[in-house]
């Protein structure tokens, strides 16, 4: 294959619904409805958000039976393959390496995610071998690079902890600039964390989704 001159891939990591269990510590909190319309609205803003001519969109989809699932028609698609989320984040960085200068990775629990934090992630790839944009919770809601990595850095990670992100830095072993600090959602407390950090200039899917948070939160306070 032949990598693509200054080009940059983002390849945005799913679960397709009905085939994986979606945002269950959301559901706690607001029912498996609300969650799953939340992932729905939350999947048309990170779309929205990728669709620009300096990168080349990827569906990361977690399910090999999901990959032709209309909710992924608009992107190329690719399984994420097996194991834990480090092994799964490795093997579709290094597939998309082999034909891109550069690769992001972002999920679709940060809608808030604006074109400008990903213009300064290709930007700071200029000048650095990574890039990370940190989550609240300790974790990261984007991760770029132009280099490959060893995929025991990725497996020694513990995902989903405190320690998430800065173990994975650790591991890579180079210094790497941040992005904004942004809220991945996760729980019912973190929607409007996520509705306070959105980009001054909405995409239309965020004001529905921006909309559909003000409605949820009315009608659970009522």
């Amino acid at each position: 294959m032949t990598t693509t001159t200054n080009s940059t891939a983002i390849a945005i990591f799913v679960k397709t619904p009905s085939l994986s269990p979606l945002k269950t510590r959301l559901a706690a909190g607001v029912g498996e409805d609300a969650a799953q319309a939340f992932y729905r609205l939350s999947l048309k803003a990170v779309e929205a958000t990728a669709q620009t001519k300096k990168l080349t969109p990827y569906w990361a989809v977690g399910e090999e039976d999901g990959l032709e699932h209309p909710l992924w028609k608009n992107f190329s698609r690719l399984h994420t393959g097996d194991g834990n989320l480090g092994q799964r984040q490795h093997h579709v960085y290094e597939t998309l390496l082999k034909t891109h200068d550069r690769v992001l990775l972002i999920g679709a629990d940060a809608p808030q995610l604006s074109r400008d934090l990903l213009e300064q992630a290709m930007l700071a790839l200029d000048e650095n071998d990574f890039v990370i944009g940190p989550a609240r919770d300790g974790g990261y809601y984007l991760f770029g690079g132009r280099v490959s990595t060893s995929a025991d850095v990725w497996k020694n990670v513990p995902w989903s902890t405190a320690m998430t992100r800065e173990r994975l830095e650790a591991g890579l072993g180079a210094s790497i600039p941040y992005l904004a600090l942004l809220t991945d959602v996760d729980t019912q407390s973190d929607l409007q964390r996520m509705v306070a950090e959105m980009p001054g200039a909405l995409s239309e899917p965020q004001k529905q989704l921006r909309a559909w948070v003000k409605n949820l939160r009315a009608a659970t306070t009522q």
